[in-house]
């Protein structure tokens, strides 16, 4: 692995340890028994790492309109994919406000994946109703699922923060089950054949 991986690794995993206001480029450095001036001949700043990190996790969660879901069993699927990405960089979910407060690129960059990504939940959940799969009939009705199911991902860790309930690899999996309850009222029950 190339020095500059090493960095974003190490960066990411201290990030996931602690948080980012607490871990500096001077930690990373340590952490890696590199100099400062090292870690900063390859990234200007943790704002820079941090955005460098996004467009990672986003490149592993982004599908292609071709490859997304076809049914609910390969949504549920793909969301068992997703959670251990989200788990991998749980700290930016954890700190996702908090971090465009302070980098207003990683904001805009965010904001417009998060558009297109809200316009691929919805492809998914039209096709399943055209499918008959899923039984929404009403347009306001289906925007809101929507909603849900990308509140859901973005936010769990921070709802469970407010409960005061631990964060674990477990716990962040609920929020596949909260996406697939969101669904659930709205399934076409299948007949046995």
């Amino acid at each position: 692995m190339s020095r500059k991986l090493d960095i974003l690794e190490t960066a990411r995993r201290l990030f996931n340890e602690s948080n980012t206001q607490a871990v500096t480029t001077n930690h990373i450095a340590k952490a890696m028994g590199i100099s400062p001036g090292n870690l900063h001949y390859h990234y200007k700043n943790r704002e820079e790492i941090i955005r460098l990190l996004y467009r990672d996790m986003r490149a592993k969660m982004s599908l292609s309109i071709d490859a997304l879901p076809k049914t609910l069993e390969a949504l549920e699927a793909h969301q068992k994919v997703l959670i251990g990405i989200q788990w991998e960089y749980r700290f930016f979910f954890r700190e996702m406000l908090f971090l465009f407060s302070r980098d207003a690129e990683l904001q805009r960059e965010y904001i417009e994946d998060n558009i297109a990504h809200r316009s691929r939940i919805k492809l998914v959940l039209e096709s399943f109703v055209e499918s008959g799969e899923l039984n929404i009939d009403n347009e306001i009705l289906l925007e809101y699922i929507v909603d849900a199911i990308l509140m859901a991902w973005q936010f769990y860790t921070s709802y469970m923060q407010t409960l005061g309930r631990p964060l674990s690899r477990k716990s962040a999996e609920e929020a596949v089950q909260y996406a697939s309850n969101t669904m659930k009222p709205y399934k076409v029950k299948q007949e046995k054949v």
